[in-house]
């Protein structure tokens, strides 16, 4: 049999095609176009975003690529780190997986695909969309260097939110110092008798007076807990001992209210919500205060919510906090259809899923030339607001990569220090705790 010159031509072209198909589908994943529908198995728990905020990503990604499905599989954030492992040891199907930004990072590595892997079935120049910061905070999650999962949702401690119709009515701005606390504690002491200057999660709670804590360490030293946590720095410090110190005088001057010292994390949120606090002190992940959608579905009254950096003992400029990573995304080895899931991480991280997802502020997604936004732009406190907690976030003082049984033991002497313990003890003491390895 002959074959013309054409012909050839013909056939080439169309063996040049399926060589440059059968390429283009090479990876461990599964090309949707060509198998028809398939179903993207989701893991996250709870509060990551949550359920109905991830759903609004799901809804508008589904909708433009109706072939297909995805299930979010939402579990307890308490049984996230032991149903995971059994789950992937198992060998269940999960495609897309929220990775704690925690050890449980470092131990679960070995069962995700590495970034490398699966970067190619992103859009072109998505790595290059996340915040530089948050990827290196990503990095240190994994021994190895490698990523293995990328970044999702920002968030810090501490913050403040304030009653903004409030403060408004009295005629003060909102605190920048302490002394500027103290003022307003009188304030509100003649005119708004029975309100509290300020509340935060304490008493049971204690965990959180850590946090506090360290958010004036780093306005006297930004460098104190990344030397700590990464570098075997000490905890006892002379800049730690000086926020211990200012803390106790703070109560003690009246810019903090010790009559709501043992008010726990439920009972310091309706405080605020109930307008008997000028100001809440949490972390960032109480920003869906500032959504006026999330207080009406919640029915809390407050009309007007403003948020602010703690304030500084001193000096302004030096107000901060401390961030880090809250979710991260990766892809299991046990991932039916691991190139489908890049291209849905990609669209909830850098894409328009992000808008979508963060819409309540729960989580500030970690992605370049994100603007927060409440959704009703004539709500100008809460406009600026969302925005001074972006800021925050995007340039903090440290890392808030936490070693959680620790922080809730420091909480408890930090406590005692306030009560009238010696600060200096108390920093020692912490200082042994750290070194016994007994709350690693």
């Amino acid at each position: 049999m002959t074959i013309s010159r054409m012909t050839f031509a013909v056939l080439a072209a169309g063996v040049v095609m399926s060589l440059a198909a059968a390429c283009s589908n090479s990876g461990s994943g599964t090309d949707a176009s060509t198998t028809g529908p398939i179903t993207l198995k989701l893991w996250t728990w709870t509060g990551a975003p949550g359920g109905e905020a991830m759903k609004r990503a799901i809804d508008a990604y589904t909708k433009d690529h109706p072939n297909v499905t995805i299930t979010n599989t939402e579990v307890a954030a308490a049984d996230f780190k032991a149903k995971v492992p059994l789950a992937l040891k198992g060998g269940e199907q999960i495609d897309v997986l929220a990775v704690q930004p925690s050890l449980f990072a470092e131990q679960i590595k070995d069962q995700l695909l590495p970034v490398s892997a699966w970067e190619k079935d992103m859009p072109s120049g998505t790595m290059n969309k996340f915040q530089p910061l948050a990827l290196e905070q990503n990095k240190k999650l994994y021994s190895d260097g490698q990523l293995y999962s990328v970044p999702f949702g920002l968030s810090g401690s501490a913050v403040g939110f304030y009653n903004a119709a409030l403060l408004k009515e009295l005629g003060v701005q909102p605190p920048q110092t302490f002394t500027d606390m103290a003022a307003l504690a009188k304030t509100l002491k003649d005119k708004k008798p029975g309100v509290a200057v300020a509340v935060m999660p304490s008493g049971a709670d204690s965990w959180f007076q850590d946090e506090f804590a360290l958010t004036l360490a780093g306005q006297n030293d930004k460098d104190f807990f990344n030397n700590v946590r990464y570098h075997n720095g000490k905890w006892d410090t002379p800049a730690y001992e000086q926020a211990l110190t200012s803390l106790r005088k703070i109560y003690a001057d009246g810019g903090l209210d010790k009559n709501v010292i043992d008010v726990d994390y439920a009972g310091a949120e309706e405080k605020f919500a109930t307008g008997k606090a000028a100001i809440l002190f949490n972390g960032t992940w109480d920003s869906t205060l500032l959504s006026p959608d999330f207080r009406k579905a919640n029915k809390i009254a407050l009309t007007s919510v403003g948020a602010m950096p703690v304030p500084a003992v001193s000096d302004p400029s030096a107000r901060s906090l401390r961030s880090f990573l809250d979710v991260t995304m990766g892809i299991p080895k046990t991932a039916k259809y691991s190139k489908e899931a890049a291209d849905f991480i990609a669209y909830v991280t850098t894409g328009a899923g992000a808008d979508l997802w963060s819409k309540n502020l729960g989580l500030f997604p970690a992605v370049q030339g994100w603007t927060a936004r409440t959704g009703d732009p004539s709500f100008a406190d809460e406009e600026a607001g969302a925005k001074t907690i972006q800021a925050l976030l995007t340039s903090p003082h440290s890392d808030r990569n936490n070693m959680s049984a620790f922080s809730a033991e420091v909480g408890k002497k930090v406590l005692k220090v306030i009560g009238g313990s010696d600060p200096a003890t108390a920093a020692k003491e912490m200082q042994d705790d750290l070194d016994s390895g007994k709350f690693n």
